[in-house]
């Protein structure tokens, strides 16, 4: 079996998109294009990946189990690329940038191409690890620049603001919990997955649960999402990861999702303020990174607005 990288990034694009002409776009290719490598992938794999319905691409059940491990080989291979180009020493100033989730969900795939036609005196490497240890690294200065969820101010660093995620609490299906507590001591007597020390998602458990936080029934640890949802399948207790996993993962028929718990987590790109002022590039690249989110927050913004039905003319 021959997969051909190209074809998974279209297949993962395809999929958070939902949409063949918004994933093409993305691609700056056609959506013929992106079709034809789609229907390539899922004859090469034996798989139909998508449904084609009225509400856009939809996800099979065979292509939600395969867009997690799409994932991690495209992230795999971006700190591969990195990496590479900052041995061979191509380029003259290397940057350190740290990810605290999947590359994909970080949009680095579009930060590396504007990178490399921008910034061509710029090598990124890039480096995974979760949003404590990458502040801290930061902090340290054994990172430039990092991607990091939540987290606490310092006089020391700059910390931009690029966007949201919501994250909501996730139960076992054989529990038979179609409701959760109302009140936090009754939700702190429930069996929980908590999240690590290390894990952002920690402060929300904490604001959850309040003064009952320190006799919460805390049956396991997780140090990531995949391994919460697993751990929650298996009926070890309930759990919070991003909406979107959480949404997948329903869709299998793995664990049930209570939308109504979400919380918002803020996303931060931080840097040193010392190092911005002393590396220019690392305060263009920066820039750039802020740029490409705020050009895709607005193009989402336009989107739905395009998506939303028109208010009906008063009569």
């Amino acid at each position: 079996m021959h997969i051909q990288l190209e074809k998974l990034r279209s297949f993962v694009l395809i999929a958070e998109e939902k949409n063949l002409t918004r994933a093409a776009q993305r691609r700056h290719s056609t959506p013929a294009a992106v079709s034809t490598q789609l229907r390539q992938l899922e004859e090469a794999l034996n798989l139909q990946l998508f449904e084609r319905t009225s509400k856009g691409m939809v996800l099979t059940e065979a292509g939600l189990k395969v867009l997690p491990l799409a994932y991690r080989i495209l992230g795999n291979l971006a700190e591969l690329e990195t990496t590479a180009r900052a041995i061979a020493g191509n380029r003259r100033s290397e940057l350190l940038l740290g990810l605290n989730a999947l590359p994909e969900l970080l949009r680095i795939e579009s930060v590396l191409e504007t990178t490399a036609r921008d910034l061509p005196e710029v090598s990124l490497v890039v480096k995974s690890s979760n949003s404590v240890d990458i502040q801290r690294a930061v902090l340290d200065g054994e990172l430039d620049v990092g991607f990091v969820y939540g987290g606490h101010e310092a006089e020391t660093l700059k910390r931009r603001v690029l966007g949201h995620i919501r994250v909501v609490t996730i139960a076992p299906l054989n529990r038979g919990l179609d409701r959760l507590p109302d009140s936090a001591s009754d939700l702190a007597c429930l069996p929980w997955v908590a999240p690590s020390p290390s894990c952002p998602y920690i402060d929300l458990l904490r604001e959850r649960l309040g003064v009952h936080y320190p006799a919460a029934n805390v049956a396991t640890t997780s140090d990531d999402e995949y391994s919460t949802i697993a751990m929650v399948k298996a009926g070890l207790g309930i759990g919070l990861v991003a909406e979107h996993l959480a949404d997948m993962a329903a869709a299998r028929n793995e664990i049930r999702v209570f939308p109504q718990t979400a919380a918002t987590l803020s996303l931060y790109l931080v840097t040193r303020r010392d190092r911005c002022q002393q590396v220019p590039e690392l305060a263009a690249f920066t820039r750039l990174v802020e740029a490409q989110w705020l050009g895709r927050a607005l193009a989402d913004r336009q989107r739905r607005s395009l998506d939303e039905p028109a208010a009906a003319p008063v009569s």
